[in-house]
């Protein structure tokens, strides 16, 4: 079985495009398009069950927002059905910030990275569509997706 592991950006379109795919590639999805969480959506569906971080999630929480604040109605309680549908990582902060690559690419990355070989033990695909995580999980031969590679014409 292979598990998934949606990073921030991919999870809000996953999230906001589920509850209203008229608004992909608006708002908090404007990079997007509805041909990239069509395809997100149908690659995630043939995999298996999903993986994240708590950094990952307050990111995702961060932007989708909540109560009056949200970018798309039913985000908070969207997000809150997936938290409780999947396993999650713990990487301690403190931790987090003592590998080398965390004053490069972030906390919510860090943690990622800090997580490769759990990561390649549990046969987990990441989606991304940030290049600095992809480049540098790649050369860790972690089974990685960088979403916006799709939206790049062949």
């Amino acid at each position: 079985m292979t598990y998934v592991l949606l990073d921030s950006g991919p999870l809000i379109l996953f999230l906001s495009g589920n509850l209203r795919p008229d608004l992909v590639g608006k708002r908090k999805t404007k990079q997007h398009t509805l041909a990239q969480f069509d395809r997100l959506e149908r690659e995630v569906a043939i995999l298996g069950k999903h993986i994240s971080l708590p950094n990952v999630l307050t990111e995702a929480s961060n932007h989708l927002g909540a109560g009056t604040q949200q970018a798309v109605n039913g985000a908070a309680r969207a997000l809150s059905a997936y938290i409780l549908s999947l396993d999650e990582i713990y990487q301690p902060s403190k931790d987090v910030v003592g590998i080398s690559e965390y004053m490069n690419v972030g906390l919510a990355d860090a943690a990622i990275i800090s997580c490769v070989p759990a990561l390649k033990k549990r046969n987990v695909r990441v989606f991304t569509q940030d290049y600095e995580l992809y480049h540098r999980l790649s050369k860790h031969e972690v089974d990685c997706v960088n979403i916006m590679h799709w939206a790049t014409p062949h």
